[in-house]
């Protein structure tokens, strides 16, 4: 595997740059080329229990230092299972988004090329959608109190691991979609609302709101470095008692986000030159964890593929966390499988109950 990496990685510009200098745009050269002692690294856990614990490890693994590219890969093989192994590609979320990374695996690991998750070709927003959008993403600090109190004291807790995970097979997340006339997306978020609904108290004020990340990356744009990501406002339907009730109240959501164009209003936000585009400092106060004390993204790889003849079973995207961030979950769709996990940090571990109460929402339904 070392040798393909190494082959392959001249090609994925992200992974040989160092970041832009600051008020300047510019992606230059890193200091120093990809090399197999900083950025590759293979790993022998003995059992189940310590590949959890390699695992749980690389979350808090510092990135190689500068003038080295802030990523690294991870090949993690068990003597007890010699037809499974399992790779852990990280990389400064600044350098590339959950999408860009997804193809930046896909192009140093498959076999064969294959297509990477959809980007979004760029479409022209209304001003006025522009600013609704940005209102809307601020609404959570424009009121009186503290955010979102109930959804705060829902993931509060300090037992258990840092994160975890569960799959359903994309074919009963399909049929659910086909029956509703809606999307896999749709139903992973309204399974989402009804895991959330037990872990609230039966008196929340309101509905919580989550911040769901919106990819702004164009087919162009695959490879490309940068962050480019954009984010949305949903409301849960935590009201909801079904997963039909759930589910009409987030695609009703998710339909005005493509009507409106909310994605092409961030990727407009976030290509405006200074000094009218929005400060870094302005942008993560709106997504911090004051606002939204839980974040979701998604990401699909659509086709199958194989690494040295193995097949893909399952991926899982993570993004690191700590109080001034929101809770992390993701949902990450392969051809098979539709995998939620979630990580958080030491005192919200209450948080990593969703992917189980996700999966009891949509296998103990009709």
């Amino acid at each position: 595997m070392e040798q393909r990496v190494l082959e392959r990685v001249g090609g994925i510009p992200a992974l040989n740059c160092a970041p832009p200098a600051p008020r300047d745009r510019a992606w230059t050269p890193a200091g120093t080329s990809p090399c197999r002692d900083t950025h590759l690294h293979h790993s022998l856990p003995t059992a189940p229990d310590t590949l959890a614990d390699t695992c749980e490890a690389l979350l808090a693994r510092p990135l190689p230092p500068a003038p080295h590219p802030p990523w690294d890969l991870h090949l993690l093989t068990q003597p007890s299972t010699p037809d499974r192994f399992r790779v852990a590609l990280r990389i400064h979320h600044g350098h590339q988004d959950g999408v860009g990374t997804a193809h930046t695996a896909l192009a140093l690991l498959s076999d064969i090329p294959g297509d990477g998750p959809p980007a979004h070709p760029a479409q022209r927003p209304r001003a006025t959608r522009v600013l609704a959008a940005l209102l809307r993403l601020a609404a959570p600090l424009l009121r009186a109190g503290p955010a979102q109190p109930a959804l705060r004291t829902a993931l509060r807790g300090t037992a258990g691991p840092h994160w975890d995970y569960r799959d359903i097979p994309l074919t009963r997340l399909r049929a659910l979609a086909d029956a509703h006339h809606c999307t896999v997306n749709d139903v992973c978020l309204a399974a989402l609302a009804l895991a959330l609904r037990s872990l609230l108290p039966p008196a929340a004020p309101s509905p919580p709101s989550l911040l769901m990340a919106l990819s702004t990356r164009q087919p162009h744009e695959r490879h490309t470095p940068g962050n480019r990501v954009g984010a949305v406002r949903l409301v849960l339907p935590t009201t909801a008692t079904t997963l039909p009730a759930a589910l009409a109240a987030v695609h009703d959501q998710t339909a005005a986000i493509r009507r409106d164009r909310v994605r092409d209003a961030n990727r407009l936000v976030l290509s405006l030159p200074r000094p009218i585009r929005p400060s870094s400092r302005l942008l993560r106060t709106l997504v911090g964890s004051r606002p939204y004390p839980l974040a979701v993204s998604s990401v699909s790889i659509p086709d199958s593929f194989t690494c040295f003849g193995a097949r893909l079973d399952a991926a899982s995207m993570f993004l690191t966390t700590n109080p001034h961030r929101p809770v992390y979950l993701s949902f990450t769709r392969t051809p098979d499988t539709v995998r939620c996990t979630v990580i958080t940090d030491a005192s919200r571990r209450n948080a990593t109950a969703l992917p189980r109460r996700w999966e009891q929402a949509l296998t103990e339904g009709p």
